[in-house]
């Protein structure tokens, strides 16, 4: 993503009477939310300017008391997105806010591909001014930003709001700029601007229940059943319309109709900390999904939402036996890929940081994540999750036997739909019609 950096290009010959010193602009302190306040995570997605390259948008002076200015111009470059993003992290940080990382910590788990609200700033003008004697420079910078809020699940513009702030730093001729720059700081004071503004406060405050902790052990949770399945095989080919893709703000995976009432089954690292997500039939009717129950530690997630009068498949908490057939449903890469099908054997059973694994050579990819892994006869026997990278010339991929998925987040397999009984038929009667409809012309 394009950044929008301003660079001092300054035009020759533009001079000018004298010009009165630029006064210093307000100090902006974003006001802190509430301790018992549940913010929704943010990321900052983007950002551009609207004013053209080479517009004039301040002035440069030097000598004694700053005179014979000389013109400043704007300029857009593609670098420094990375600490516009930082900065923005930093100050929804401090303010108690919950940016999608925290910029501070190295190892935090990024997630904002699955932040559902995304923040992009439009510079709408700015306002500089440099004054450097023969001992100091002063730089004065204000910009004017227009903030759009999007929603991933909504995918619409939720707010706009417009900031206008700016900063000044003093430095020695020769010095350099400690911390961050002056455009930083009028950055980061548009920031605090933003969140101290009701409305942005109240799209990122509006949040839905939290789903029950994912640290929270099976024994806790009251069991939900699962109502039945498919009655008997279903073909590989059906079994699609049972797959969907699941969208987590820009991220996307897979997941699997089990319960006929419209429950989901996918990976926890699907839906990261979201309590909604989209979901896109293979047929391209889509529908909100809300998480129901996350568990981290076995990456597994349970979501509901309205099924359509869709067929859930069956489960089969018997792993087919090494060498067996298997075939894996999902949408590797791309959503456009959606109810791809590739076919691989079981080659091994492991235990992997002390949990159980599906090891196989069936193809999968991102986007795969969270979706079923089939036997021979169509039914669930694991979800897809993760695999070894094939730069290290394997193809091996791991899935989450789908009896361990319902014993995390405490489902019962609920009895599939009977098979409905052949009526016996009744002897032909000997009719002369009957007769006659078997006679040869």
């Amino acid at each position: 993503m394009k950044a929008v950096i301003l660079t001092i290009a300054i035009a020759v010959g533009m001079a000018s009477p004298a010009m009165a010193e630029s006064p210093v602009p307000r100090v902006v302190v974003a006001q802190p939310l509430p301790s018992d306040a549940k913010p929704r995570p943010v990321t900052f997605a983007r950002a551009k300017a609207e004013m053209p390259d080479g517009k004039t948008v301040g002035f440069f002076k030097y000598g004694v008391i700053c005179v014979q200015p000389m013109a400043i111009q704007w300029k857009q470059a593609a670098t420094g997105f990375s600490r516009l993003k930082d900065v923005f992290g930093e100050e929804l940080k401090a303010a108690g806010f919950k940016p999608d990382s925290d910029p501070g910590n190295l190892f935090s788990d990024p997630e904002a591909g699955q932040t559902d609200l995304q923040v992009g700033a439009l510079f709408k003008s700015a306002d500089v001014d440099v004054c450097e004697t023969t001992f100091h420079v002063t730089q004065t910078v204000r910009v004017a930003i227009e903030w759009q809020v999007y929603s991933t699940l909504k995918r619409e513009v939720v707010a706009t709001i417009e900031t206008s702030e700016g900063a000044q730093k003093t430095r020695s001729v020769n010095g350099k700029d400690d911390g961050r720059s002056v455009y930083q700081e009028a950055f980061a004071a548009n920031v605090r601007s933003l969140l101290s503004n009701d409305s942005f406060r109240k799209v990122v405050t509006s949040l839905p229940e939290a789903p029950p902790s994912s640290v929270a052990s099976a024994a806790t949770k009251a069991p939900i059943e699962l109502a039945g399945g498919a009655a008997g095989s279903v073909p590989i080919s059906d079994a699609t319309g049972s797959v969907v893709t699941i969208f987590a703000g820009s991220a996307f995976g897979s997941g699997v109709l089990v319960s006929s009432d419209g429950y989901l089954l996918t990976n926890h690292h699907v839906v990261g900390e979201m309590t909604e997500v989209r979901v896109r039939w293979s047929d391209g009717l889509e529908a909100t999904g809300k998480v129901i129950r996350s568990d981290k530690r076995r990456d597994v997630a349970l979501v509901k939402t309205e099924p359509r009068s869709r067929t859930p498949l069956n489960l089969n908490r018997s792993i087919p036996p090494v060498g067996s057939p298997v075939f894996a449903i999902g949408s590797p890469l791309d959503p456009h890929l959606q109810s791809t099908v590739t076919r691989g054997v079981i080659s091994a059973n492991r235990i992997v940081d002390g949990f159980s694994f599906i090891q196989s050579d069936t193809p999968v990819t991102h986007g795969n994540s969270g979706g079923p892994l089939l036997d021979e006869h169509g039914a669930v026997v694991g979800l897809t999750d993760w695999g070894v990278a094939p730069s290290q010339g394997s193809s091996l991929n791991f899935f989450i036997p789908i009896g361990d998925a319902l014993d995390f987040l405490a489902l019962k397999e609920g009895a599939p739909p009977a098979t409905p009984a052949a009526l016996p038929l009744a002897p032909p009667q000997r009719t002369a019609s009957a007769s006659k409809a078997h006679a040869k012309p």
